[in-house]
């Protein structure tokens, strides 16, 4: 395909070719942040040729600015490899503590430089910053003059993004990793461990337990630390004297510290032995079992210091126990806890073991997905599978600080984001405030009408923050339809998870934005030449395919010289900024519209014909004249329209045709509409 004729070379030789090199060079060196730091210093002397270039990084403990990188006349002197100062000392100084470009064309005439390297003549000073969190700033020397000007200024701020976003990276990078290899180191500790069959062992304490001392009931309570009760391990009785549902009956009560005989032993770690249950006041009734003429054993399970559970047995007669039977029953409780002491170490270790071969494959996929779209899938199905939740979705911030849903899983997306938490009572307003994660029983009990009219059907809930080095994402909410599903340790395993979650969010957000700034213009915001150039050609490429019509539109600012001899180059950018937003707002959604450089824009229109197109012209024209700045210029502007096939037959023909048209506009006075006439033969 013929090259597209380009805008001036001093308007993007300079600019696109260093940026498309650091977008592809500081993404691939942004796993480790030496590597970064070179990788820029070296761009910078291939872009320039010529003076020194400096990395200086930023500590926040000490308020100072230190070399990290240097490179050129002077960089290996022992003074410039050890250089510091403080923020506002220095033109590094000054640049870091203003977060703006410092351009010094004379540093001789600065009292604010402070000489190192003798050759230098003239330095620019550009902050690195991602969302205004500082993170140093880069330098450019050269033995001239006066070297650097506004266009360097545009570039080395566009390179200073990049870089930035691509030091971040490297940082976050360099701590994933960390807790990848902790992850990975513990769980092949971990694998070693050995088994225990937990129920069996229960099963035969209770039923020796039954069978040595003839009692009509035996049961062992687990204590469940992190919920703070008393739940049934394992029971065994004579069914002969207890309904057929006794022991779901016995499941169905719960007791917490000092509830009933049972919590009562819990809770002051003795062991009792009652004659008479019915005349003691601790016992709580199972229903339909009554407690009249039974004797009792209650023993606390208690292993160096730790309570376990508690064993319990009742058996009929007042009295019926001997104070053997007791003792033995102290033995016996000795050694099941003992048991329950290895078992529960050996089953936390193998939940663990699980656990964290679902941490380290979850945090495996986020740290090979470069995608936010993957971040979040891998997020929402990880923290599932940890929890073994029914439903799950992710909410997330935009910049006004309102939440939109981002991700979902298992739960009516499309009704749920009519409805985003951005109240202030809101569960994911209170979950980023407090910065810990909130678990409710149901959350039908809420009060909150979305959750009753959207999803009834869920009850259980567990909602964490998403942050990461103090900035808050959003929220990850998951949901079950069972009441009170979520325990302490899927709050746990979840926090760990939205650390990673948080780091990798920021990650692919920070790919994004450098793949943003590889085909996007520094000063606009629209597309750039390059990107522009290869979409014209598929855009020729489809209409030939299909037998479209594709026009583009070329729009030449009338008033740019006047505005900069009169009011210098920033109200000249200025007048760029509003022109592009004017042409923006003129054109449709499927329009691609670029800053081919200096001041002019192409607007690219898929399945659109002359007719349309010239409409479209006449409306970017007339906005553009009607916007007068306040020293009375006239912001007009000439336009020149061609379409494909009318007009010509390739991209290159195309550009061409819709070039000449503009200059016809501008040979005819300017602040006017010109269409390419129809190719000979079309």
């Amino acid at each position: 395909m013929t090259t597209i004729p380009r805008a001036p070379q001093q308007r993007v030789e300079g600019e696109l070719p260093l940026l498309m090199r650091a977008t592809e060079a500081l993404l691939l060196a942004a796993h480790d942040e030496k590597v970064v730091l070179a990788t820029a210093v070296s761009l910078l002397g291939d872009h320039f040729g010529y003076g020194a270039r400096y990395v200086l990084l930023y500590d926040k403990g000490t308020d100072e600015l230190r070399l990290a990188e240097g490179a050129g006349t002077g960089a290996d002197l022992p003074e410039v490899r050890s250089f510091r100062t403080k923020l506002g000392r220095g033109l590094t100084g000054i640049c870091a503590q203003l977060r703006a470009i410092v351009n010094v064309g004379d540093v001789r005439k600065d009292p604010r430089y402070i000489g190192v390297v003798p050759e230098c003549m003239s330095e620019i000073c550009v902050p690195l910053l991602v969302r205004d969190e500082l993170l140093g700033v880069l330098a450019v020397e050269s033995p001239s003059e006066g070297a650097f000007g506004p266009r360097d200024e545009e570039v080395l701020t566009a390179f200073s993004q990049v870089t930035a976003l691509a030091l971040i990276h490297a940082r976050a990078d360099e701590r994933r990793r960390k807790d990848v290899a902790e992850l990975q180191a513990v769980n092949e500790v971990a694998t070693a461990a050995a088994s225990l069959d937990l129920d069996k062992s229960l099963r035969a304490a209770v039923e020796g337990f039954q069978r040595v001392t003839v009692s009509d009931s035996t049961a062992i309570y687990l204590w469940d630390e992190a919920e703070e009760h008393l739940t049934l391990g394992t029971l065994t009785y004579d069914a002969r004297q207890y309904p057929p549902d006794y022991e779901q009956r016995v499941r169905e009560l719960p007791l917490a510290l000092g509830e009933g005989m049972v919590g009562w032993v819990a809770q002051h770690r003795k062991a009792l032995m009652i004659d008479d249950v019915a005349k003691d006041p601790r016992p709580l009734a199972v229903t339909g079992v009554s407690l009249s003429s039974k004797a009792a054993i209650v023993v606390p399970l208690m292993a160096e210091e730790r309570l376990f559970g508690v064993i319990r047995a009742v058996k009929m007669g007042v009295g019926s126990y001997t104070q053997d039977q007791f003792r033995f029953a102290q033995t016996l409780g000795s050694q099941v806890a003992l048991l329950l002491a290895a078992a529960k170490a050996h089953r936390e270790q193998s939940r663990r073991i699980v656990e964290l071969s679902a941490l380290h494959e979850v945090s495996r996929r986020l740290s090979d997905a470069s995608r936010l779209g993957e971040v979040l899938s891998y997020v929402l199905d990880g923290a599932i599978g940890l929890t073994g939740a029914q439903g799950g979705l992710v909410w997330r911030l935009d910049d006004d600080d309102r939440f939109f849903l981002a991700a979902s899983h298992d739960l009516p997306a499309e009704r749920i984001r009519l409805h985003p938490p951005d109240h202030a009572q809101s569960v994911s307003r209170r979950i980023l405030e407090t910065g810990r994660p909130i678990r409710v029983a149901d959350v039908q009990q809420l009060g909150s009408p979305s959750w009753s009219r959207e999803v009834p059907h869920v009850h259980g809930f567990l909602g964490i923050p998403l942050r990461s080095e103090g900035r808050s994402y959003g929220t990850l909410l998951l949901v079950h339809s069972a009441v009170d599903y979520f325990r302490a340790e899927h709050e746990r395993l979840l926090e760990v998870l939205a650390a990673q979650a948080a780091a990798a969010i920021a990650r692919a957000e920070a790919l994004e934005e450098a793949q943003r700034l590889a085909i996007t213009d520094a000063l606009t915001g629209l597309y750039n030449v390059r990107y522009f150039t290869g979409r014209l050609g598929d855009e020729i490429q489809r209409a030939e395919r299909y037998g479209h019509e594709v026009a583009l539109i070329i729009v030449d600012s009338d008033a740019l010289k006047l505005v900069n001899d009169r009011s210098g180059h920033a109200a000249g950018n200025e007048l760029l900024v509003a022109l592009a937003r004017t042409v923006r707002q003129q054109v449709r959604a499927s329009d691609l519209v670029a800053r081919f450089g200096g001041d002019e824009f192409v607007i690219l229109q898929p399945e659109t014909d002359v007719a349309s197109a010239r409409a479209t012209a006449e409306r970017i024209r007339a906005a553009a004249y009607a916007a007068s700045d306040a020293a009375g210029v006239e912001r007009s502007v000439s336009v020149g329209v061609a379409a494909y096939p009318a007009a010509a037959g390739d991209p290159d023909t195309l550009f061409r045709a819709a070039d000449g048209a503009l200059y016809a506009a501008k040979r005819a006075g300017k602040n006017r509409v010109e269409v390419a006439p129809a190719a000979t033969g079309a």
